[in-house]
């Protein structure tokens, strides 16, 4: 009998290794397929505590984890684009998605089962074909259907075992629903996996070796001990991020304990076992109210609730460390799509702080005057140290391994970095020159002055188009950007020759020219740098239909 137990303890591994691989799989290219909606659901998240529970619901559904999506909302909260509010409606939209598992894992007492696990072999196939939307359509059929093969295997193993009168004598001795609920909690928490806790869970109900009612008791306790994860992502935290994560434990600490009550004084398991004929269902059902059920009664309550998670993490009186990125948080790098999403936000925001250094760059050259360099140069510190955070996290993102697309858009993130580097590098250029004007009392005559505010709105306009493309991941305006781009060569030529001609006149002097003809052909590799950020866009929205002219600077 021991080498039975032994074979079928294996066994048993083997299928969830299976089941929790397939659910990794499905979640894991469901969320490359939907990466943009989900970023643009939970970027549209207003103060509608309703509709916050409705994009923690879709968004965990998606992908097939409630604890990822919860970290990636202390992530949020943590950068400080999602308020506590905000989260507490997604938190407990998450409960409910989370119950999608269940009832799929429920599915395996149709008698379909067979066409479920041979989908493993269908979506193999389909990854065979160079498309990526049948490839990718291929991986998320195969994990669905590797779910089916795990608890096929592990619901074989344990019905070998059930047979067992040891085996089922002690499972029946365990029967103390404080227990089973600490059991429910202390795997939970250990494996960081509610899913992988709850298949075994209904497989093992499945195969005769757990009660309903003892199922109803480990589900309460694996309810609590996926918090683990949530407050682990909140270590390191700022107060609000370690205040959602805890947030999401009041949430089912409160539910558990209403949940304990009912269950351990009125006969819920004969009311489940009256209205459900399969014990695998019974099971996903309960899950299922009971998160509807908790999420119900606190939607009305979520102000008392962050009130209550305040006071429970007040304010550290010592200042944390300031972290040079403002949206890029790491808690959001298990889901790339995601992360990538704040990568862009990030990239936008260095490369304003960029312009704005350059905008003020011009201005001072223009007024010969450097009363404004410690700004400039307190702003250029940022950029540099925004630039050496953001490449660790791309590194860190690549870590992950977030799939060939991923894998493209960081590779052109990454010279994103580089063109904005150099526009920061560009200005400081700009200020060199007005010093040198300043040293030699020089400046710039009014026709040049004028010709440089020509060529500055000619760089506003430009940027501002990159921007918006870059913003929607878009390449629509791409003539526009081209024209705008190729104005800035035109205007830096004209520019060049208007100058010589001023000073074959005698209207400048020889040693302007020499800060001139430098300052112009600075402004306009900027003008090319914003058109290479634009440019990179077409490696990971659209392929290119035509060659793409050299890059420059």
């Amino acid at each position: 009998m021991a080498m039975d137990i032994v074979k079928a303890v294996l066994v048993t591994l083997g299928g969830l290794g299976v089941f929790l691989f397939g659910m990794k799989i499905l979640g894991d290219y469901l969320q490359n397929a939907a990466g943009d909606k989900i970023k643009n659901m939970l970027g549209k998240v207003g103060n509608n505590r309703f509709a916050a529970v409705g994009i923690g619901t879709a968004v965990t559904a998606v992908i097939q984890s409630s604890s990822a999506t919860t970290v990636m909302v202390v992530g949020f909260v943590n950068a400080g684009i999602m308020t506590l509010f905000q989260a507490t409606g997604i938190i407990m939209g998450a409960n409910i998605g989370t119950t999608i598992t269940a009832q799929i894992v429920a599915l395996s007492v149709l008698p379909v089962t067979e066409f479920f696990v041979m989908l493993t072999g269908i979506g193999f196939f389909l990854t065979m074909i160079s498309k990526p939307k049948v490839k990718t359509a291929g991986m998320i059929i195969a994990g669905f259907g590797m779910i089916f093969s795990g608890l096929y295997i592990m619901s074989a193993a344990m019905n070998t075992v059930s047979e067992m009168e040891q085996i089922r004598n002690l499972f029946a001795a365990a029967d103390d629903p404080f227990l089973l609920f600490f059991i429910g909690l202390a795997i939970t928490g250990i494996v960081q996996s509610s899913s992988a806790t709850t298949g075994i869970l209904i497989t093992m109900a499945g195969s005769g070796l757990v009660t309903l009612r003892a199922a109803l008791f480990a589900t309460l306790g694996i309810n609590i001990g996926t918090c683990v994860t949530a407050l682990l992502a909140g270590i390191g935290a700022n107060a609000n991020a370690k205040r959602a994560s805890v947030i999401h434990l009041l949430f089912n600490c409160f539910g558990s304990l209403v949940f304990f009550i009912l269950c351990y004084f009125a006969p819920v398991d004969k009311w489940l076992s009256a209205a459900f004929p399969e014990i695998e269902t019974q099971i996903a059902m309960f899950h299922t109210f009971f998160n509807v059920i908790t999420t119900l009664v606190l939607v009305w309550f979520i102000k008392p609730l962050v009130k209550l998670a305040t006071l429970m993490v007040p304010e550290r009186k010592k200042k944390a460390e300031v972290s040079p990125l403002k949206f890029a948080d790491e808690r959001l790098l298990s889901s790339p799509a995601v992360a990538l999403g704040q990568v862009r936000r990030e990239l936008m925001r260095m490369l304003d702080e960029a312009y704005a250094n350059l905008t003020l760059s011009l201005q001072a050259i223009t007024e010969v005057d450097l009363t404004r360099q410690g700004e400039f140069d307190s702003r250029d510190r940022g950029i540099m140290d925004s630039k050496s955070a953001l490449v660790k996290y791309l590194i860190l993102l690549s870590d992950t391994e977030p799939g060939v697309e991923a894998e493209t858009e960081i590779a052109t993130y990454h010279k994103t970095i580089s063109d904005i580097d150099r526009i920061a590098d560009l200005s400081q250029n700009v200020m060199e020159f007005t010093l040198a004007l300043k040293e030699n009392s020089a400046r710039i005559s009014e026709t040049g002055r004028a010709e440089l505010e020509e060529m500055r709105a000619a760089l506003d306009a430009l940027k501002a188009g990159v921007e918006e493309e870059f913003e929607r991941k878009d390449i629509s305006l791409a003539g526009e950007i081209e024209a705008l781009e190729q104005k800035v060569d035109e205007m830096y030529l004209k520019m060049e020759e208007g100058h010589l001609a001023r000073m074959r006149s005698g209207e400048c002097t020889a040693f302007t020219a020499t800060i001139y003809i430098p300052l112009i052909n600075n402004l306009e590799r900027i003008g090319d740098h914003l058109f290479n950020i634009f440019r990179g866009m077409k490696s990971y929205v659209k392929a290119p239909s035509h060659a793409e002219k050299t890059e420059k600077a």
